[in-house]
């Protein structure tokens, strides 16, 4: 007999070759292509989540102004006409960086809170979820809109309400209370905890007691609802509502030293929003005004104080003088002492001037800030510079001295007085036309359209979140599964060959739903149900080379086993068999899993009597073996339940029994249980001729095949290859098996006028045939691509 040993060995692979092929574009290409569909319903999943997203949310608008910031006027500025001439390094740099945060101030955004009443917010109730988008869709101009389902509490649109003034103590702030609408111009208003306060109407002032030492007042300007609305109205602090309107608030300057300044408000009222943008504006406008004007008069009151004590200090000058002349009469000054006399009143002049702005800075600036040291350090050099002065005029003579020393104070007197009214002139004219320095450009108006949600750019990403999800859970899956990409390394790893590679079944995967349902009574296999499936075709290779290795032996039992269950080893038994009967070869096929075999509901037979009672003595084996003239095989089912299918697979004549089916059958195929899950497999392949090993793409390892190769080595039997079920599109071999035929040039487009062709032609030929000859063939089904059973 022939043994499986003695196979003819494939050449050896070279492993080099298969350790350069690594994971390529082509392969992660393909393995997209296969979770296309996974790739869909994310796609589609996330779309579906967005489009209710942008039904159903909240609209934003967005009112913005434009606000142009100047540089400081030197004329502002400058205290003395001295520094009129010195323009201050900050006045030539952008103030923009600086008004940002100014306009983000309290001082700013509470006025505008204050003016436009924002600590207090009232809205409608709307219906949950969807309410405030029906609201939307109503159209104003069609006034209130009716109620849906008598749901008359709830707002459907159309709702109006302004809040002049609402006032509670302060343990109620942040809390909401309710007010209801009734007829008339009336309106209810309800606790925080529904209680009824008190009743009102429009226009009118409204208080209620509520048990604390405040009362809770309020008043409506404008209220517009059907009897029975609810509208929820909050009173907030004024910190929460500033901190609020800072969150929507935004200032950016538009370019890079443009000192153009954006002023964005975002919020669900655009009315409020223009109003909002607009007053802050204008706020900020007139604070720097104000700042300016204050500034400027400032530097005016310190001016004017002055002028009287140096009015004062020169009429004496002067009297001093005109004495001593009249005293020693007319004295002739020397050319050097003119020249001491000029030095010493500039010197003095200067210092004098310093020691005001040394004074007027003190009022805004500490003693270390260094513009008062740099003050504090020319003063100090002026008066070394006028002590060396005089020290010189004390070289002159008596009367001299005397003469340039009076003569000095009433010429720096009159120059400090001259320059102190020119300043206080500038200074009159700069608080009476200062501008400030910021004007609005453009004025926020009321927007048309939302800001947000964008509907375009929220599906583009919505569209490459979904791809991405979709391709992320394709390589999750991927990685996840116990598998190895490459059927050549997978050989060379365990050192068996691959037989077959068979792609998956679209028509097994139905069928196997059926036979699961119980409602197929037919011979549920492939290729009697569709034999041009691409899986056949792998199949019929499978034949072929089987047909060529066993060709030395008159009758071979092939058995077909797997590592672990559902690997698919009944799907290549059965349909194996089925494509041995195919070539006019006796096949019987047994169902050797006496646990869990089910090859009698493939075939819709009885699964008694079989093997296990052919086995344990209770059927002869005519009585056990099942014609199946259909499919043109016989098989032998499991047979009665039994609890040591090992033991009698021993003690029940196995050997003999096959013997007997040789002489009558060309192939006897046996549909083993897992190698590795019970010793069935190994005892019975000890009488095989061939013995194969199926796993399903997706479902197994290296290892796994290489214990199960050693598993059937401790009883000295060597398997002749393994063959990959249910391999999917993308998969290393799959596109070998893309050959087919094509089923649109077989299948009749219309079956009336073929019918009607076929009787003519065989009329005319004299040959009347059945036409059950004519192959019918069954439509493509279009079933989920998932792995067959």
């Amino acid at each position: 007999m022939y043994s499986q040993n003695e196979a003819t060995p494939l050449p050896p692979i070279n492993p080099s070759r298969i350790e350069e092929q690594g994971v390529s574009i082509r392969d992660y290409l393909d393995l997209l292509f296969e979770g296309r569909k996974t790739i869909f319903i994310a796609l589609i999943s996330v779309l579906f989540i967005t489009s209710i997203y942008l039904v159903l949310a909240p609209r934003t608008y967005k009112a913005d102004a434009l606000l142009r910031i100047d540089k400081n006027k030197a004329l502002l500025s400058a205290t003395l006409r001295s520094d009129a001439n010195q323009a201050p390094a900050e006045a030539d740099s952008p103030r923009a960086q600086r008004e940002v945060e100014i306009l983000r101030s309290r001082s700013v955004l509470g006025k505008v809170v204050e003016d436009l009443n924002l600590m207090v917010e009232a809205s409608p109730s709307y219906f949950p979820v969807i309410g405030e988008t029906l609201a939307r869709r109503h159209d104003v101009h069609d006034g209130v809109a009716d109620a849906w389902w008598g749901f008359s509490s709830w707002a459907w649109g159309g709702e109006k309400i302004k809040v002049a003034n609402f006032t509670v103590p302060d343990r109620y702030l942040d809390q909401e209370f309710t007010l209801e609408a009734l007829d008339s111009g009336r309106f209810r208003l309800l606790g925080p905890k529904g209680q009824e306060l008190a009743e009102g109407r429009v226009g009118e002032s409204l208080t209620a007691d509520i048990g604390e030492s405040i009362p809770v007042a309020i008043k409506l300007d404008a209220f517009e609802a059907h009897p029975g609305t609810h509208f929820e109205v909050v009173r907030k602090t004024s910190l929460a509502a500033i901190e609020t309107l800072q969150k929507a608030f935004a200032v950016k300057e538009v370019s890079k030293d443009t000192d153009i300044l954006s002023v964005e408000l975002k919020g669900s009222d655009p009315e409020q929003l223009a109003k909002s943008v607009n007053n802050i504006a204008n706020i900020y406008v007139n604070a720097t005004v104000n700042w300016e004007s204050a500034e400027a008069g400032q530097k005016l009151a310190f001016l004017e104080s002055q002028l009287p004590v140096v009015k004062e200090r020169l009429e004496k000058a002067e009297q001093g003088l005109s004495a001593f002349r009249q005293q020693h009469g007319a004295v002739d000054i020397s050319a050097e002492a003119e020249i001491l006399l000029k030095q010493a009143a500039e010197m003095e002049t200067m210092g004098i001037q310093l020691k005001q702005k040394y004074d007027e800075q003190s009022q805004r600036l500490e003693s270390a800030h260094p513009d008062m040291v740099a003050t504090n350090t020319q003063i100090k050099r002026i008066n070394g510079k006028l002590g060396a002065l005089e020290k010189r005029i004390k070289d002159l003579p008596r009367t001299q001295q005397s003469v340039v020393s009076l003569s000095r104070d009433v010429q720096v007197n009159t120059e400090l007085y001259t320059s102190l009214l020119n300043s206080a002139q500038e200074q009159r004219i700069a608080a009476a036309g200062s501008l400030g320095n910021s004007r609005i450009v453009d004025f926020a108006v009321t927007p048309e359209k939302p800001y947000w949600p964008k509907p375009g750019l929220m599906l583009a990403i919505a569209s490459l979140l979904g791809l991405s999800l979709g391709s992320a859970l394709i390589f999750m899956r991927h990685s996840l599964q116990r598998h190895d990409n490459y059927p050549a390394l997978l050989e060379y790893q365990v050192g068996l060959p691959l037989f077959a590679a068979i792609p998956h079944s679209k028509k097994q995967r139905k069928l196997g739903r059926l036979i699961n349902g119980g409602r197929e009574r037919q011979a549920g296999i492939l290729v009697s149900q569709d034999p041009l499936d691409i899986s056949v075709e792998s199949l019929r290779g499978l034949r072929t080379t089987l047909e060529a290795t066993l060709a030395s032996s008159e009758s071979k039992v092939i058995m077909v086993s797997s590592p672990a269950p559902s690997m698919g080893k009944s799907f290549v038994s059965t349909n194996l068999a089925a494509l041995l009967a195919s070539i006019k070869k006796r096949v019987l096929i047994i169902d050797a899993d006496m646990r869990n075999g089910r090859l009698h509901e493939t075939f819709a037979v009885d699964k008694q009597p079989g093997l296990s009672d052919l086995l344990a003595g209770r059927a002869t084996l005519g009585e056990v073996i099942v014609s199946l003239p259909d499919i043109g095989i016989d098989l032998i089912p499991r047979g009665s339940m039994v609890l040591n299918p090992s033991e009698l697979l021993v003690l029940g004549q196995l050997e003999e029994t096959l013997e007997q089916l040789k002489s009558f059958y060309n192939h006897v195929v046996i549909d083993s249980p897992p190698i590795l899950g019970a010793t069935d497999a190994a005892i019975m392949g000890k009488h095989a001729d061939a013995t194969f090993l199926v796993v399903k793409e997706g479902r197994y390892t290296a290892q796994e095949l290489e214990v199960s190769f050693r598993r059937f080595q401790q009883v000295g039997i060597k398997p002749n290859g393994f063959i990959i079920n249910d391999m999917k599109e993308g998969s290393s071999y799959y596109p070998y098996y893309g050959y087919a035929y094509n089923r649109s040039d077989m299948e009749p487009k219309n079956d009336s006028m073929l019918m009607a062709g076929y009787q003519a032609a065989s009329d005319w030929l004299g040959k009347r045939q059945a036409p059950d000859y004519l192959p019918v063939l069954e439509p493509i089904e279009e079933t989920e691509d998932k792995v067959q059973a």
